[in-house]
């Protein structure tokens, strides 16, 4: 599936983030924008004789950054690819605004949408996700999304083990996704690339008092050799995810665990992280864009 990032590095400053580690990361305080984005997707797709059943936004950043300019990028690309009838995923732990909304209700069945959000604290979201949006201006989205018609699914990832995955957390946030229309969650827990788990580690115990020998966590591979991370071991995984199960079923929501980051799991399968998948024959031609 063609993937599209509108920046390298991302606003948002989220402590755990993985890609601090990639070669291209600009920096914590540093957001590079590709501004021409919407002229290349618009020559290629009238170049092409059929267009791409999807397009994901954005697997190393944030479509939905706290930056005008980032939001203007993203709105004319989706722009672009919705008015060719290709469809549009993104995952996203930002605001996405009323014309967003508008849009997508102008197309419906043609958007996939996944917002992160793992606590209702307030308090705790600032300490490790310091520009994303707040739980509850996440919660808006969610409900300006599914009013929009766009199928919308909560992503609780990454779970923080003994932090944000307690029931103490989790029931009220279940509560609050159930009431807003949610009836499906993927989730995954933290894992720590090796260079950054010290890091990382230092920096949730500093700012939320987390208190995790992650340290010690065992190397777990993800699935097709796409790398891989330190983790809790899949003992303790298989059971904290029985337990979210079981809090989310009381509430008539699914829990889909991600397959590509827990393959040593039986009951983890694909969390749709870019939608369902599109028809086979319409897949299999899908060209992929130029890099910017």
């Amino acid at each position: 599936m063609p993937t599209i990032n509108v920046t390298e590095g991302c606003a948002h400053g989220c402590a755990y983030c993985y890609i601090r580690g990639y070669p291209g990361y600009p920096g914590a305080s540093r957001v590079i924008l590709f501004d021409n984005i919407p002229e290349l997707v618009r020559a290629e797709l009238s170049r092409k004789r059929r267009p791409p059943a999807r397009v994901y936004f954005s697997p190393s950043s944030d479509a939905f950054q706290p930056l005008a300019e980032v939001r203007q990028v993203t709105y004319e690309t989706m722009s672009s690819l919705l008015a060719r009838g290709v469809e549009v995923a993104f995952l996203t732990k930002g605001r996405v605004g009323e014309r967003f909304g508008a849009m997508f209700a102008r197309r419906p069945g043609r958007v996939f949408a996944q917002v992160g959000i793992t606590t209702l604290s307030g308090d705790l979201a600032r300490a490790t996700e310091p520009r994303a949006a707040s739980p509850a201006e996440r919660l808006r989205t969610i409900d300006r999304l599914v009013r929009a018609g766009v199928a919308t699914t909560a992503r609780l990832d990454p779970l923080v083990p003994d932090l944000t995955d307690t029931e103490e957390n989790l029931r009220p946030l279940l509560a609050e996704l159930r009431r807003r229309g949610v009836r499906t969650v993927a989730a995954s827990y933290l894992f720590l690339r090796p260079a950054l788990a010290p890091r990382i580690a230092e920096t949730l115990r500093i700012l939320t008092g987390w208190s995790h020998a992650a340290g010690d966590w065992r190397w777990h591979r993800f699935a097709d050799g796409v790398g891989g991370g330190r983790m809790i071991g899949p003992e303790a995984r298989r059971e904290r995810f029985w337990r979210l199960r079981a809090l989310a079923a009381a509430r008539g929501i699914e829990v889909r665990v991600c397959a590509c980051k827990n393959p040593d799991l039986p009951f983890a399968r694909d969390c749709r992280i870019a939608g369902p998948e599109p028809p086979a024959a319409h897949r299999a031609e899908a060209p992929l864009f130029g890099t910017p």
